[in-house]
């Protein structure tokens, strides 16, 4: 399944829905427990483990964060151990977090920007090999898990676009970012998402959404049974499938600017 995600608050927690269908929650984000308040946010999102940094034997890094490919083998791990118990895991990443000025430890320069671009934004080359070096880190992830027995879903979204200049993305618009249609600003919300099984599920190309219905999403897909508050997302994705502080798109693909701009029957 192949969509675009537009982004805003998040997806709600699916941790207490999966536990109480048996599954064993897991967060694990491979840097510091301190930020965001997460051990005291996950334990309210009823996962029953956390991990971070700490938690990773023999870390390797690019540039000076715990690499995507270490992280994947974490899961590799956390999935084969699971004697028979199903795992709910929720993963953040760290490898390609801003800023893109720490040197390049790791990581090699393997995309040249075009001279505009590069002019624009000088870090940005970074961001871009960091893309590279996750590419393949995916690949890896896919092809362990399409050779496991266990039926297994991933659900892979990234928060945001990355943090370059307003002159980087006016070199991308064609146009000083104040110009911009609702259209065009929804686009800076919007982010690459899949959904992909090592078994079959029903297959989609060319869908937006937003993020506050992927936790409905995920549990339709994954056969999860849905909640009152659930399907009650899935009767307004039908209408509305993206909902952002930004802007508003229907299910005919009409761009509106807030709720007061729909019509009655919307």
């Amino acid at each position: 399944v192949a969509y675009q995600l537009y982004m805003n608050e998040g997806m709600p927690s699916l941790s207490t829905l999966a536990g109480a269908s048996g599954y064993a929650a897991t967060a694990f984000h491979p840097y510091h427990a301190t930020g965001w308040n997460r051990p005291i946010v996950y334990d309210y999102l009823d996962f029953d483990t956390q991990l971070y940094n700490t938690d990773v034997a023999s870390p390797r890094y690019v540039r000076r964060y715990i690499s995507d490919q270490r992280n994947y083998e974490m899961l590799y791990d956390l999935t084969a151990q699971s004697e028979g118990v199903p795992n709910f895991i929720f993963n953040v990443t760290m490898q390609n977090h801003s800023g893109y000025a720490q040197g390049w430890h790791n990581l090699p320069k393997s995309i040249t920007l075009s001279e505009e671009l590069e002019k624009a934004d000088p870090k940005a080359q970074q961001y871009f090999c960091l893309m590279k070096v996750s590419d393949n880190a995916l690949s890896e992830l896919i092809t362990h898990y399409e050779q496991v027995d266990e039926p297994t879903l991933i659900v892979f979204f990234g928060d945001h676009q990355p943090s370059l200049t307003k002159e980087f993305y006016e070199s991308l618009y064609g146009k000083k970012l104040d110009e911009r249609s609702t259209e065009e600003i929804l686009k800076q919300y919007a982010v690459p998402f899949f959904l992909w099984a090592n078994y079959d599920i029903p297959e989609q190309q060319n869908v937006v959404i937003s993020s506050n219905f992927l936790g409905m999403l995920t549990a339709k897909t994954a056969g999860l049974p849905l909640t009152g508050w659930l399907n009650f997302l899935s009767d307004l994705h039908d209408r509305i499938p993206v909902i952002t502080p930004v802007g508003c798109i229907t299910a005919e693909g009409a761009v509106v600017k807030d709720f007061n701009q729909l019509s009655p029957e919307q």
